[in-house]
């Protein structure tokens, strides 16, 4: 078996709304009932169906973890900011306050299969700088009570992903630069890897944790210790005997995901340790992050786009080797073999990963329904319900959908076929 050496790895950082100084709040217990329902008119995605069922009390995108939605609501700009558990009946069952730019959370989960969570951040005083010295912290809430599970954790700055990585943000948010990132255990809320003590973070899911430590690139368990490391990767056989380096490649679209690609380029000639260069990539390769199983070969001409889900499903969207044309793969975290794939339509891009479909969208063009189990096409997407992409859904329903209305649009619960 051939080993590859290691890349100096990268990744671009999503960017997300940092905070401002507030005391730790208080988790309200509420009984807020449903807000009447929008009137929703016009071609619906699938798999909803009309009529709507009540109005979602977000003022922007919520996300669904165990059997409630939770996002933030705020009812004008730069007024009081709170985070809701909305049940699927559309009842508010808690709420907790937190600054009006202190926006960031994300879904996590402590092991693979495991209860869902969502972590909030906030900024609390720091006893140790001063009168107006401040830290962020991060706290884990069950997303159905409001529960604190673990926290709060002091973290560098808002949240960069995937998954739970944290850093703060240079310069305004449309920048990419960050400062040094650190990673939490999403078990227990304990800093498990931090750049200021040489480590690069790179990627969290479900408490599998990919980071470039002491010269490689490893795969750390939450309790298991190290699962993987980059030595134990085969080369693939496409590049044949040229030495080459192994690298963090495209990071997801969505928050984190189960399944990682690495990109390969030429390595160095002395020591074949690559440098953080522009150099061409000779072959991308998406694994499983938990157990560095190579999932997909990949072409260099297309670069992948991944989206992943909760349930540890991944679509990637890239071009097979030997073939110009991109592909649509479904894969599963406890197969290691992808599920399905589907050849792609021209100009045809992923919209959304939602419950149990894949939505893709196309310039011009019909978009596509997907089944995320099996890859069959439930459903066409015409032109009038292409933007109409369902951005949170609980099992077996409701959906939530942004519709036109009120200013700008308003979200409503609606069933699920």
């Amino acid at each position: 078996m051939r080993t590859a050496s290691l890349a100096a790895p990268w990744a671009a950082l999503l960017l997300v709304t940092a905070c401002v100084p507030r005391p730790t709040p208080d988790v309200e217990p509420r009984d807020t009932p449903a807000t009447p329902p929008p009137s929703v008119a016009g071609a619906l995605p699938y798999p909803l169906e009309g009529p709507a069922l009540w109005t979602a009390p977000f003022s922007s995108e919520p996300r669904a973890a165990g059997s409630s939605f939770v996002g933030v609501s705020q009812e004008k700009a730069g007024g009081p900011l709170h985070f809701l558990g909305v049940d699927r009946d559309g009842v508010t069952r808690w709420a907790t306050e937190r600054d009006p730019s202190c926006t960031g959370f994300t879904v996590a989960r402590a092991e693979e299969g495991g209860a869902e969570f969502v972590v909030l951040l906030d900024r609390e005083p720091d006893p140790d700088g001063g009168v107006l010295a401040f830290v962020t912290t991060a706290s884990a809430h069950d997303p159905d009570t409001g529960e604190r599970l673990w926290g709060p954790t002091e973290v560098p700055g808002t949240l960069v992903g995937p998954g739970l990585v944290f850093a703060a943000l240079a310069g305004s948010v449309m920048t990419e630069a960050s400062g040094p990132k650190a990673a939490l255990a999403a078990g227990t809320g304990e800093v498990v890897a931090d750049e200021e003590d040489g480590d690069t973070v790179l990627h969290e899911h479900h408490g599998t944790l990919l980071l470039h430590r002491d010269g490689e690139l490893r795969a750390l368990g939450s309790e298991q210790g190290e699962l993987w490391a980059h030595a134990d990767l085969t080369v693939p056989d496409e590049l044949g005997d040229r030495p080459v380096s192994v690298g963090y490649g495209p990071r997801p679209s969505s928050d984190s995901g189960a399944a990682v690609v690495l990109e390969w380029t030429a390595a160095d000639e002395v020591g074949g340790v690559g440098a953080d260069d522009d150099r061409e990539v000779l072959l991308y390769t998406v694994h499983h992050l938990r157990t560095g199983e190579r999932l997909l070969t990949l072409a260099p001409d297309v670069r992948p786009r991944l989206l992943g889900d909760g349930l540890d499903r991944t679509v990637v969207l890239a071009a097979p080797v030997g073939e110009g044309e991109a592909r649509l793969y479904g894969l599963a975290a406890t197969d290691p073999e992808p599920a399905w794939e589907l050849p792609t339509r021209p100009g045809e891009r992923l919209a959304g990963l939602v419950g149990d479909t894949l939505y893709t969208a196309a310039e011009g063009g019909v978009g596509r329904a997907v089944d995320t189990a099996t890859g069959g096409v439930a459903a066409e997407l015409p032109s009038e319900a292409s933007d109409l992409t369902p951005v949170a859904a609980l099992p077996g329903g409701p959906a939530v959908l942004r519709v036109p209305g009120n200013g700008g649009g308003v979200l409503a619960a609606l069933a699920v076929s």
